[in-house]
């Protein structure tokens, strides 16, 4: 025998013994992941076919991560069917145990219950999509109760790929019968390390199959069981609102249209004409209003705009924020059309979970408009501010409308035009020129800044302008290496809290004394709560606050009133909504603003002489504000002083 023949010999044996003697049996194993991208490809065919190549590969990765981790112990399982003579019946014993206990509960939500969430989010169940749920319902039957009728049909769906999967297991088991485990062991255990360290991807693309998806979601509440996770529970699940008193509408209910973008600093958006110039803006809104010295009260998107749609402040828990009415169920409660329109990718974080049950008659979002190539920018904001427009213009004479529009494109990497790039010299690279980072940064902010200024001008052409009140604000701001970080979420200074904000209106949508009285706040500080406020007013529900769920954690001011002496509000890069690695927590009033963290004391900062916040001042020196920081965050372990 010749030493190739040998070697063919030898290869031949190691591929059985690892492989059985048909290899393409173990398609009958991995079949559920076949069967969960089939499934894929029928309810979202178009993000898939759009999926640039970086989440291709993450799609490839947490398909073999399923496989393994629902493969492999189909592939140990198997051998029971081969099991004869007196150990029959407690090896069939096994399997119905298996396929009854195990397998058919994960089919009823892999298959059926994905397909069901699907059709309701436009999402799957993510990485955190159990444990909320949970964690809001207080046990998997309660939390399973809010889904209705789709319920039976899941069990349905996930009896037959039960059946299906059983059939075809036990058809491969002669052939792999041959195998060594150690293939399916080393696979279930690599799958599970992937799922537990959260290696696999269901948080913003979704860039992984449904079942897939329902694994990362399982494991992570396992994980946070076993690991004892003590902290307060925080992300997003579907909401359980707490309902509304009677409300009457006001007898002036003029139409409101907010803008939200994303990222955007105060500096990079010109609020006030008569201090700054707008290349885009002045030519269709010269006459619009800043909201004061706005500063919003988080630095990251989900706690800012949960703050702006329900008017709490960011320490609420994450039960009461799933409690407490939202914008648009207002609005629905006095007769306004309600719509939501955004180009943000709502699949992160079952941020399409939140806002299912808000009153909204008409939603949009990045999975609709498509071309979502990256999970941070979202869809085009054209596209949003265009069916924003369509939208409008479908509202019945009469019937007043309330519209978000919420924009995505200025988040990093910065959406750009390269025709439009007029800071100069620009750059994408982060671990480069930060100056350069800063303009690729403007010219992003300048070409959504066009979008907005082209929307006005449609809106403004409109019949209905006259009656009608936009305003325009950020969720949080960006920073560049003025505190030492990139981006959000770093810390509460201005660079990530100051925001732009303005306001324009037709002719017969203000009163003289409202427009007197939002002048009056524009050298003011200005936070979140007051915008939300602000919006309540126009909706004319203002002095029925009062009457709302949780009112006493509502404490903003309608900046159309007369102007108030200056709040102490708190400020936090974690929220009952969203759980920061390195929380920074803070109360600030007017300049004035105090910062905790984990890893040091209290510090004043006093921006009237200090308007770059560097300066450390004894926390004393922000009086009264200390008091109420050990208040409110006494469950957080910050030093004292």
């Amino acid at each position: 025998m010749t030493e190739a023949v040998k070697r063919r010999s030898r290869a031949a044996r190691v591929a059985r013994a690892l492989l059985g003697d048909r290899p393409i049996a173990i398609l009958a194993i991995v079949s559920p992941t076949i069967l969960a991208v089939a499934l894929d490809w029928v309810l979202r065919p178009r993000s898939l076919a759009d999926f640039p190549p970086r989440e291709i590969l993450n799609y490839t990765g947490s398909t073999l991560a399923a496989a393994g981790f629902v493969g492999g112990p189909l592939w140990l399982v198997s051998r029971l069917f081969l099991v004869e003579g007196k150990r029959r019946g407690l090896a069939r014993a096994g399997l119905v145990a298996f396929f009854g206990l195990v397998f058919l509960p994960f089919a009823f939500f892999a298959y059926g219950g994905q397909a069901a969430y699907y059709r309701v989010f436009h999402a799957y169940m993510g990485r955190d999509t159990v444990r909320l749920g949970i964690a809001l319902r207080g046990t998997v039957g309660a939390w399973l109760s809010a889904w209705g009728g789709r319920v039976a049909l899941m069990a349905l769906v996930g009896l037959a790929i039960t059946l299906v999967v059983a059939f075809l297991v036990r058809r491969a088991a002669p052939a792999l019968k041959a195998a060594w485990p150690i293939v399916p062991v080393l696979g279930f255990v690599g799958a599970a390390f992937c799922f537990w360290i959260d290696f696999v991807e269901s948080r913003s693309l979704q860039a992984a199959p449904p079942d897939t998806c329902f694994l990362h979601s399982a494991v992570t509440a396992l994980r946070m069981r076993v690991t004892k996770h003590t902290g307060p529970t925080k992300g997003v699940s579907l909401r359980t609102p707490t309902p509304l008193p009677p409300l009457a509408p006001a007898s002036h209910r003029p139409n409101v249209v907010v803008i939200v973008t994303e990222s955007v600093r105060a500096d990079a958006i010109c609020s006030s004409p008569s201090t700054c110039v707008s290349r885009f803006l002045d030519p269709v809104a010269k006459d619009r209003v800043s909201l004061g010295k706005l500063t919003s009260q988080a630095s990251g998107t989900f706690s800012a705009c949960v703050m702006l749609w329900t008017g709490l402040p960011p320490d609420v828990d994450f039960h009461t924020a799933h409690r407490a009415p939202v914008l648009w169920e207002l609005a629905k409660g006095v007769g306004y059309g309600t719509a939501y329109i955004t180009s943000q990718n709502l699949r992160y974080d079952d941020l399409a979970a939140f806002v299912q049950r808000a009153g909204i008659d008409e939603q949009a979002s990045a999975v609709d408009f498509g071309d979502t190539r990256d999970p941070h920018l979202g869809a085009p904001d054209e596209r949003a501010t265009e069916r924003a427009l369509a939208y409008v213009r479908g509202v019945p004479e009469g019937t007043p409308y309330f519209a978000l529009v919420h924009l995505s494109n200025t988040h990093w990497p910065y959406r750009i035009d390269p025709a439009l790039q007029p800071n100069a010299p620009h750059s994408e690279d982060p671990f480069g020129d930060v100056d350069a980072l800063h303009n690729h940064y403007r010219n992003s902010v300048l070409m959504q800044e066009r979008t907005v200024a082209e929307f006005l001008r449609e809106l403004r052409a409109m019949p209905r302008w006259d009656d009608t009140v936009v305003i325009f604000l950020s969720d949080h701001g960006e920073q560049f290496r003025e505190h030492g970080g990139l981006y959000h979420l770093n810390n509460v200074f201005d660079e990530e809290l100051r925001v732009p904000g303005w306001l324009v209106a037709g002719d017969r949508a203000l009163t003289t004394e409202q427009r007197a009285a939002l002048a009056s706040y524009a050298q003011r500080r200005t936070y979140s709560q007051d915008v939300q406020a602000t919006i309540v007013d126009l909706l004319g529900l203002f002095d029925a606050r009062a009457s709302f769920p949780h009112a006493d954690l509502v404490t903003g001011r309608s900046l159309l009133r007369t102007r108030l002496p200056d709040p102490e509000v708190v400020v936090s890069t974690t929220s009952g909504v969203w759980e920061d690695d390195d929380p920074n927590y803070g109360v600030a009033r007017g300049e004035l603003l105090l910062v905790g963290t984990l890893h040091h004391p209290w510090w004043c900062f006093d921006a009237r002489t200090d308007p770059g916040q560097r300066a450390v001042l004894a926390a004393t020196d922000c009086v009264g504000l200390l008091e109420i920081a050990q208040k409110r965050f006494a469950g957080v372990r910050v030093p004292p002083p």
